[in-house]
């Protein structure tokens, strides 16, 4: 398994980022929000944020980041492959939730992003 988070899966463009956050799709799910459009590249990207409104420090806001790597990570089959798409996942909880959480309703919002009809 990949050890690592290449720099060619990051979602890096402040016009893309942008442009997600205006014209793409949205889905909502526990405390995350989703943002995707088609893909430019030939490989699924994704972005993380955690607004500062929701978590003040700049140390639990990489904190959070840092998890959602990690579940990202471990869990890459769930972008998909055949049909690139760029993603941003926002994180919406007001406190520092603890991994298993995180985990758990990242996956409930990959299960819930592969059932809703693709624009």
């Amino acid at each position: 398994m990949d050890q690592s988070f290449p720099q060619n899966e990051r979602l890096k463009s402040p016009q893309r980022i942008s442009e997600i956050y205006t014209s793409g799709t949205k889905l909502k799910h526990s405390f995350f929000l989703l943002f995707y459009l088609a893909g430019e590249e030939e490989q699924s990207r994704i972005a993380f944020a955690v607004p500062k409104r929701k978590i003040a420090s700049a140390v639990g806001r990489n904190r959070i980041k840092r998890k959602l790597r990690e579940i990202y990570r471990l869990h890459k089959e769930a972008l998909p492959q055949e049909a690139p798409q760029d993603f941003i996942l926002l994180y919406l909880g007001a406190a520092d939730a603890d991994y298993q959480k995180l985990e758990k309703a990242y996956l409930k919002l990959w299960e819930k992003w592969h059932n809703a009809p693709k624009v």
